[in-house]
């Protein structure tokens, strides 16, 4: 069974294309060594551009589990952090 996540990234204002920039090879080495990653990708709001949403799919509840705690996800939280304007807001799924 699949664990999906969305996480909603409110980002500050004027800081979008920063943003992305620095959050392009973070997610990149999520992708390549998190054991279990399906999907890890960001998508920026079409009329808001301090909205963000990450979107991730993860084989099984033990590599998700992993995930937050590998070294990968330590700079994702490093590269990103410092654009955060509030607090994000993360959902679960499974199927």
């Amino acid at each position: 069974m699949s664990i999906r996540l969305t996480v909603q990234l409110p980002i500050k204002a004027g800081e979008a294309d920063a943003f992305e920039a620095s959050a392009g090879p973070a997610l990149a080495r999520v992708r390549a060594e998190d054991p279990g990653c399906e999907m890890y990708a960001l998508f920026k709001s079409c009329d808001d551009d301090t909205r963000f949403v990450m979107v991730e799919s993860w084989a099984t509840a033990a590599d998700l589990d992993a995930h937050m705690t590998s070294a990968a996800m330590g700079d994702v939280g490093k590269a990103l952090g410092g654009f955060i304007a509030g607090a994000p807001v993360m959902h679960k799924y499974e199927d």
